[in-house]
């Protein structure tokens, strides 16, 4: 594939996520104008569209086609609509993503890439839910958003070579993210926490996160957590949380546990949101009332239906939630030492060169 054509693609599918971002706004009453959140919120409707089509059918690439023209479509009309309130919000998302062509082009894939990643976007692309997948790699056994996202950057005579970008996308629309606020709290003199803390999070992605080599299914993850912690902190000041805000962490909790289930630790921060509300019982209502909440419980349900499609347990590697009696199911022998083999793995008693 030329150049010219791969960046094509590439802010194609740019216009294309902020496009099902708007959607999904339109849909479920957001007020957010942050092109930045507009992309997370594409990012999440693609996700979840390609986990309920792919128990269907595979995403083949004529399906990939069909979806970024019809985002592209819906950036068009979002434009037409917005560009004179947005237009130079437009113009520093593209110089975002213009500056971000070097992260694609100054380094490799990430080492686990052609290892299971690879393969696991191509059974995507190839074949429906596998009952089972796990048993033929282990890697297969912990599935990613990532790689359903990435399973629609697969477009008719493109080879494959557009779908390594998912990652660029979680680090685009968070620098516009942290670039907006910083400079909507400079100009109000307002919330120096949030803007210390966009700032120190702009230089840590930029920084330590630029190489392609190192975004496997954590670092995107960790992207969206910072995110996380700016809402809760702006929260915090204002002690007060609109239902758009409340709405915005819902959806970020559940794309970083969608990336990598180990984040789902991370639902605890809803802790210090419910302890600093005045009226803890009508949050409570709120939260449980709210479309966005019904949604995201909607595809947690889907995630840990994969994961016994795949493993024959809820939850891997936690050998109470499988059954091993499935014709599919890995053994629990297996698991429990998958599960011993991550835990020492995950305080440092192992990596790739020793043990």
């Amino acid at each position: 594939m030329s150049f010219f054509y791969f960046i094509s693609f590439y802010f194609l599918f740019l216009f294309s996520i902020v496009g099902y971002g708007n959607l999904f706004k339109s849909i479920f009453s957001q007020k957010e104008n942050n092109l930045g959140y507009l992309g997370i919120f594409g990012i999440l409707t693609l996700i979840i569209f390609t986990y309920f089509i792919n128990f269907f059918i595979p995403i083949y690439p004529i399906l990939s086609l069909f979806l970024l023209v019809f985002g592209v479509c819906l950036f068009i009309n979002f434009l037409i609509n917005n560009f004179k309130v947005l237009k130079k919000d437009f113009i520093i998302l593209i110089l975002v993503f213009i500056f971000l062509i070097i992260f694609i082009l100054s380094a490799k894939n990430h080492d686990d890439f052609p290892y299971y990643h690879f393969s696991y976007i191509n059974i995507i692309t190839q074949l429906e839910s596998v009952f089972g997948l796990g048993n033929f790699n282990h890697g297969f056994r912990t599935s990613s958003s990532i790689f359903y996202l990435s399973s629609v950057f697969n477009l008719p005579g493109t080879d494959y070579n557009l779908i390594h970008l998912s990652p660029v996308f979680f680090l685009g629309f968070a620098n516009f993210v942290f670039l907006k606020k910083i400079y909507f709290n400079l100009k109000n003199k307002e919330n120096f926490s949030v803007i210390l803390l966009s700032l120190m999070s702009l230089a840590l992605i930029n920084i330590f996160f630029y190489r392609m080599a190192e975004h496997g299914t954590d670092r995107s993850a960790q992207i969206i957590i910072l995110l996380i912690f700016i809402e809760i902190i702006e929260f915090i000041n204002k002690k007060y949380l609109a239902e758009d805000q409340l709405n915005k962490l819902i959806i970020l909790i559940t794309l970083a546990v969608s990336l990598k289930a180990f984040y789902l630790i991370y639902i605890i921060l809803f802790f210090p949101l419910f302890i600093f509300q005045q009226n803890k019982k009508n949050f409570l209502l709120k939260l449980i009332k709210s479309k966005i909440f019904f949604i995201c419980s909607s595809f947690f349900f889907i995630l840990i239906t994969i994961n016994f499609i795949n493993t024959g347990c809820f939850v891997y590697p936690l050998a109470m939630t499988c059954n091993e009696n499935l014709v599919w199911s890995i053994s629990l022998v297996e698991v429990n030492h998958m599960n011993e083999w991550y835990q020492l793995w995950s305080k440092g008693g192992a990596s790739p060169n020793f043990i």
